[in-house]
């Protein structure tokens, strides 16, 4: 049972809002015990110090009435001194004893209660004596504990007729310092229910919102990524709650795309291997009784081949882009790619009835590139063109420096693109001419590949177009600011 009863204490400290309850708890604890403690002994102190200072005074006064009658009774004349001693008692609050100068007892103001032996040990008298101040608390011969001091009676300088003594029982000053403790303690009491209240609500402040943050993060582990949180508590804790909810947004639509993306992507696997299925399955049907099949379907095999080869590959470049997996990258001059590229692609414009133009310099400024991301760039960009040129129409491949960087145009007097789809056209799987595009292979992976090599590479990629005139695809990519590496 004693464990039992335990577990909740160590379930409530291993919480946040527990340990910072704790936290602040023993804090003030101490520290407020430590300012109720040192006042206490100070007022203690001040206490006994103004009892003493009253009764030094007093005794001073005594000592200073008691001069004349002293003197007197010296001289063997008569004197009032009984009936002093207890007005003077009655005033101090306390008894007063006149000593001799050999500390012998001459009177009293309390003649019922018995006397200190008159000797030089008591330390107030001894420093009376030598005209000196000395306070002693000690019990009496009634044992009543009483505070003690002593002044000398002087009728003349450098000469003690007597020594006045004064005391008071420290009872009344004991029932005073415990009430201030009291007091105090009280005090304290109410200041550390005060404060424990404000933790507890600092505390709960604190740990509320990141109690809901991990009750969101782990309904959104659960699947449920609908889940968001209200940002509230302290700046910190504030930030981090919307700080949650836009990462919360950016997983949400990363795999609401990538979900479409599979989704795309399945979809345009399936059209071309519906096609090569459909083909051969004529083929093994009537290929054995219609020799014309075969020339009729294998270049549409082969065709819808390539079309899935390269397809493939754009996935797989996309997916390594996605994962941010960095290729090599070197302080390369794209000036002889470009040239390269254009004598690639030559053939396949001329193929379609096009003119390709090259105004590329001899150089251009050093940029920090992998060379075979940067090909297939400009080859999907010039595919693209070639793919939505008519015959005769033109193609220009263009290079210049700009903004200390390189700048790549591609340039078509194609059918150019509908304002409406000029900001879509880098979406995956996006096609202004579906028909057209499928017809000869496209899959709407070019542009959505190009923006996100030259984006990774920090470059920028744009497009101006209009219809019926063309289109112009220019790439930037920022100059080298590093040594190189090998590729």
């Amino acid at each position: 049972m004693a464990t039992a009863s335990r577990n909740p204490l160590r379930t409530a400290l291993r919480s946040l809002q527990g340990r910072l309850l704790a936290t602040y708890l023993a804090l003030m604890l101490l520290g407020l015990g430590g300012v109720v403690a040192w006042t206490g002994l100070r007022l203690e102190a001040t206490t006994f110090e103004r009892a003493e200072r009253t009764l030094t005074t007093e005794a001073l006064f005594a000592a200073s009435e008691l001069r004349e009658p002293l003197e007197a009774l010296r001289k063997g004349k008569t004197h009032n001194i009984n009936a002093l001693l207890p007005a003077m008692a009655q005033r101090t609050g306390g008894r007063v004893v006149l000593f001799g100068p050999r500390l012998e007892t001459l009177a009293t103001s309390d003649a019922s209660q018995q006397l200190d032996a008159p000797t030089s040990a008591a330390p107030e008298l001894a420093a009376a004596l030598q005209g000196k101040k000395r306070f002693d608390i000690r019990r009496d011969p009634g044992g009543q504990e009483r505070l003690f001091v002593a002044a000398p009676v002087h009728p003349e300088e450098r000469r003690v007729d007597g020594v006045v003594q004064l005391s008071v029982p420290t009872a009344p000053l004991y029932a005073e310092i415990s009430g201030m403790w009291a007091g105090l303690a009280l005090a304290g009491g109410v200041a550390l229910l005060a404060i424990a209240l404000a933790s507890v609500l600092v505390a709960r402040q604190i740990a509320r919102p990141v109690l809901k943050l991990t009750g969101v993060t782990e309904a959104m582990a659960g699947g449920d990524l609908s889940q968001r949180v209200r940002p509230g508590g302290p700046d910190e804790i504030e930030r981090l709650g919307r700080a949650f909810n836009r990462m919360a947004d950016q997983v949400q639509e990363m795999l609401a795309r990538q979900q479409a993306f599979v989704a795309d992507a399945a979809h345009e696997l399936r059209t071309p291997l519906t096609g090569i299925r459909l083909r051969l399955e004529m083929l093994q049907k009537h290929g054995s009784e219609d020799a014309g099949l075969y020339q009729r379907y294998v270049p549409q095999l082969a065709r819808e081949i390539e079309h899935l080869q390269r397809l493939v590959e754009h996935l797989l470049a996309l997916t390594r882009l996605d994962r941010n997996g960095e290729s090599p990258r070197a302080n390369v001059d794209l000036a002889p790619m470009l040239y390269d590229m254009a004598d690639e692609i030559g053939g396949l414009a001329k193929a379609a009835g096009l003119t390709l133009h090259v105004e590329v310099p001899a150089h251009l400024p050093l940029v920090r590139v992998n060379v075979d991301a940067m090909r297939s760039v400009v080859r999907n960009l010039l595919d693209n063109a070639i793919q939505y040129t008519p015959s005769d129409g033109q193609i220009t491949l263009r290079a210049r420096e700009r903004d200390a960087g390189a700048e790549m145009s591609v340039l078509d007097t194609g059918q150019g693109i509908p304002p409406e789809s000029l900001q879509r056209i880098w979406e995956r799987f996006y096609r202004v001419d579906t028909a057209r595009s499928r017809r000869q292979g496209g899959a709407g992976l070019g542009l959505a590949l190009v923006r996100a090599i030259v984006e990774a590479h920090g470059g920028r990629v744009s497009v101006q177009s209009d219809l019926g005139k063309g289109s112009t695809f220019t790439v930037w990519l920022p100059p080298a600011d590093g040594p190189a590496k090998s590729a």
